[in-house]
């Protein structure tokens, strides 16, 4: 199992990723599970839970495809828009008779207005209006966290520290989700990748912060008279 994270806010849009990928018979390898496609004005970044051959299939042809719709460069090149990405997604996972067996996160930034995040899972597409996971998607765990952590109001430090952590935390407990971590910043036509030194700093910072402040939880307040 993997885990890829795409997390709207204020300021832009964050998508982060563990790099654990499960191979048949029990073993496991290590790569980066974010793809990120440059295009005139605009970029487009995914992720992915389930199959790692489907995913990288489909990232393929996508990108193919939109190659084809901004047209020849010494033509003049066209901005690719957020609905002609998602069109063509749709297109692209019909003619792979919409796997079940993968999902997708499809972060789009542009010269246009603000990020959006595509989602495809369970054969079909929507666009997410809040914090969406693939992968360990089902863990209760994160379901947890993220529901008491997360806004879409909450500004993009504030997301790229929670993103880190949830994925530090799945890391931690769910299996086949393991460091490192990837993360990627969509504000415009350029995302920006987080090094690891600022990943691991984040994680870090997030976990002692955990520990504690969960431990002012457990004294009564003054005024209480518990039990």
């Amino acid at each position: 199992m993997t885990i890829a994270l795409g997390l709207p806010c204020r300021e832009g849009l964050l998508i982060c990723a563990d790099e654990e990928v499960s191979a048949k018979g029990g073993d496991k390898y290590y790569e980066e599970r974010i793809s990120c496609v440059d295009l005139f004005g605009s970029a487009l970044v995914s992720s992915y839970g389930g199959s790692s051959d489907l995913w990288k299939e489909a990232i393929e042809k996508i990108s193919r495809k939109l190659l084809e719709l901004q047209g020849p460069e010494e033509e003049g090149d066209v901005c690719v828009i957020p609905q002609a990405i998602y069109e063509t997604a749709d297109e692209v996972f019909a003619g792979m008779g919409r796997p079940s067996n993968l999902q997708m996160l499809i972060g789009v930034g542009g010269v246009f207005d603000s990020p959006e995040l595509f989602v495809f899972d369970q054969g079909a597409m929507r666009r997410a209006t809040g914090m969406t996971c693939v992968g360990a998607s089902e863990s209760s765990l994160i379901r947890y966290l993220a529901e008491n952590l997360y806004s879409r109001s909450m500004t993009l430090e504030a997301a790229k520290n929670l993103g880190i952590y949830l994925i530090s935390k799945a890391a931690q407990y769910v299996n086949g989700v393991g460091a490192p971590i990837d993360a990627i910043v969509i504000v415009g036509h350029q995302p920006e990748w987080l090094g690891d030194t600022e990943i691991k700093e984040r994680e870090i910072a997030m976990l002692a912060r955990e520990k504690s402040l969960l431990k002012q939880i457990l004294p009564p307040p003054s005024s209480a008279t518990w039990p």
